[in-house]
Parts: C-alpha cells; structure tokens; sequence
C-alpha cells in the first residue's frame, strides 16, 4: 500500500478520517449534493424510509444521538425453537434508501422462503435493511446525500462511528427477540454500502458486538477498497494534496469471508486500473485491484466477475476478464447516448444483479451466488 498522506488534519493514523463523516444539518448544511437528489442543499441528518408492507416494521432507535430507521422483515414461524440466519443489508449511496432491497433487489422477495441453512424446516431469513445518514462525502465528484461511514474506521466494540454502532445496535436488539440463529449473522450491500458492508464484517468477525455477537460472512456488489483514501477534506472542505489521503498504513487483519460481486465494466467503482482512469474513479475505487491488495494482506476477499451491458455476451454471466477500452476511454453519457460504453459501464453500477430490473427477468439470478456463499460460511 502506499504511504499515508499525512498533510490533511482530517487523517488519524489509527482509523483513516479522525472523525465521523460530518452529517448535514440546519446549522450545516451540505451543499456537494449527489445529483440524483435534484436539490441544492440537504439540512436533514436522516431520511425516513416507508418499510410499506411486505416489510414487518420500521425500526427505529437513537444510536450514538442520531435517529435511526430500518425496515425490518421476520419470516413466519421464526422463534425462539426455530431460529432463522440474519441478513443487514446497507444500501447505495446518494439517493439509497432501505426500501431498495424490496425494491431494487431480491432480498425481500426471498426472505421468507430462501434456505441459508441447509434445513428447510426452519425456511427463510430475518432480513434488516439499513437506512444511512445525510453526510458529507469526501469524494472529488459531489456526493453528499444518505451514506454509511467506511472512511472513519474506528473498529473498536464499543465505536465512535455512528454506522458501525448501528449496525452492532442492530444486531443486537434482533439477537434479544430470539428467533435469530447466531452462527448465521451476515452482511450484505451495494455500492457504498457494500464498502461499508466489507468494513463492518472486518470490524465484527473477531471483536463482537456488545451482545457478543459476530459475523459469519459478507457477500456484496460493486465494492473495492474500503480502507482507500479520501480526495476530498469532509471538514475543511478543500481538496487533499494527492487524492489519497487518510488511507490506513495497514489492513485489518481478519478471517471474514467476503465474496464481491463486479462487473466487466462499471465507472462508478472500476473493473480494472485501465477503467479507473478512464472513468477517474475515486482513490481506492478498484475492484481487481482490491482483490490482489486483500489477498496479499492475507484477507479472505475473493470476487466473482459477471459481464455487463457493454458486453456481447450474456448479462450476468461469469466473465474472464474486465473490458479493455484499449487507447481511446468510452464517451457519451446517458442523456445523450444511452447505448455508449460510458452509460451502459454506468448502468452497471446502478443494476443489482438478482437477473430482475423490475421487469420480466432478463438476466442471471447472480444473488443466488451470493446467498450460496453465504449459507456455506456459518461461524465455525
């Protein structure tokens, strides 16, 4: 790894960022909007989302002195001599809410019947879907809007980090209604949050929660490093002296297992370095390159490459290798060119890839890999 910048006040040696991201507020506002969110300021630290039904609930409770939501499904006949696996998922950033994995995922579509432990007398999975925060991203492009903090890594039990205390919150307030099978704790997320996801798994597989629990495994989709750096200051708000700030000196060391899902393009969160500069994607934003970086620290992170839209073979099939856009980088954007490299590497990013899109399905059920992974990895 490279060395850390150590020029920003906003790094700390021990956790990346020195603080939490800063959440936005009335008294500071964020004002780097995601442009998905089509407004000019966001003064609120919290989103509420629906949890309309099929979920069971919205959850909410105070964590670390932010209100916090999560949609909540319990499969029938769940109890106390029937427990059931436990899924968190954490969504997308910017405009991601906790109804997408009703809505733009399999998740709850599966949640009551899918068997992640082999005994299909006890069917389905407590499924906890996380809303995140308003915060101030530190990313070159504007994205301020709903995230979940992987750039302040305090792994401690308990944590200073909003997210992760959350998470253990969570976790443990499931745990205490005694229909979660505790060997089956696992993680799950997309984009941000599946940085956030890897982070979290990390965090918890040695060092337990409060309620001493710890998870088995993750599975995510587009996600590469979450230890990268930061090329943007959060709290002075001015750029870094070379775009990687705050990165961690050292991995974590963990024996989590972690599958991350990819595609042979995305220019959110790239395929390959060729793509990443290409698309000048974020400090840290590289899938393949995460996977040597992880391998060689002795990380169990392993990936599973699927084509994209760019690509003429099959959506969602397993690939051998990333797109190569040789000399000359894809150009033309959604609005303009719709089926251009440069959208359809950015559609990548935006589709879960459960073969689904809302429409008749058109592609490869890839979540069912995920599910596999994690229901062969309970704790020892």
């Amino acid at each position: 790894m490279p060395p850390v910048d150590p020029t920003p006040s906003a790094c700390a040696a021990a956790t990346g960022l020195s603080a939490p991201l800063p959440a936005c507020t009335a008294a500071t506002p964020c004002t780097r909007v995601a442009p998905e969110l089509g407004v000019q300021s966001i003064v609120t630290p919290t989103e509420t989302p629906s949890c309309g039904a099929p979920w069971s609930e919205r959850y909410t409770h105070n964590v670390l002195g932010f209100t916090r939501h999560a949609c909540i499904y319990r499969p029938s006949g769940a109890s106390a001599t029937s427990k059931r696996p436990l899924i968190l998922w954490f969504h997308p950033g910017g405009q991601g809410s906790a109804d997408l994995a009703g809505s733009e995922a399999g998740l709850l579509a599966k949640a009551e019947n899918y068997d992640l432990t082999g005994d299909m007398s006890r069917p389905g999975f407590v499924l906890v879907s996380v809303q995140g925060r308003n915060l101030r991203f530190p990313t070159a492009a504007p994205r301020d809007g709903q995230h979940h903090d992987f750039y302040y890594r305090d792994l401690r039990s308990p944590s200073s980090n909003p997210d992760i205390a959350n998470a253990d919150a969570l976790i443990d307030a499931m745990v205490e209604e005694d229909i979660v099978d505790t060997n089956r704790i696992y993680v799950a997320g997309w984009s941000n949050g599946a940085f956030f996801s890897q982070l979290y798994a990390i965090a918890r597989r040695d060092t337990a929660t409060a309620g001493d629990n710890r998870i088995a495994a993750a599975a995510v989709f587009a996600a590469a490093d979450p230890f990268a750096g930061i090329s943007w200051d959060p709290f002075s708000e001015t750029s870094t002296e070379d775009g990687d700030a705050c990165r961690l000196a050292t991995y974590p060391v963990s024996d989590v297992p972690i599958l991350v899902v990819h595609r042979t393009a995305d220019s959110a969160v790239a395929c390959d370095a060729a793509q990443a500069a290409c698309f000048a994607t974020e400090p840290g934003y590289t899938t393949m390159q995460w996977l040597y970086d992880a391998n060689q620290a002795g990380l169990q992170v392993r990936g599973l490459l699927i084509n994209g839209l760019e690509t003429s073979a099959s959506l969602d099939a397993d690939a051998n290798s990333c797109t190569g856009y040789s000399a000359a980088c894809p150009v033309g954007d959604c609005s303009t060119a719709p089926s251009s490299d440069a959208c359809l590497s950015l559609v990548n990013h935006l589709r879960w890839p459960d073969g689904d899109y809302n429409n008749p399905p058109d592609g490869l059920d890839r979540e069912e890999d995920m599910f596999q992974f994690l229901a062969a990895r309970p704790l020892p």
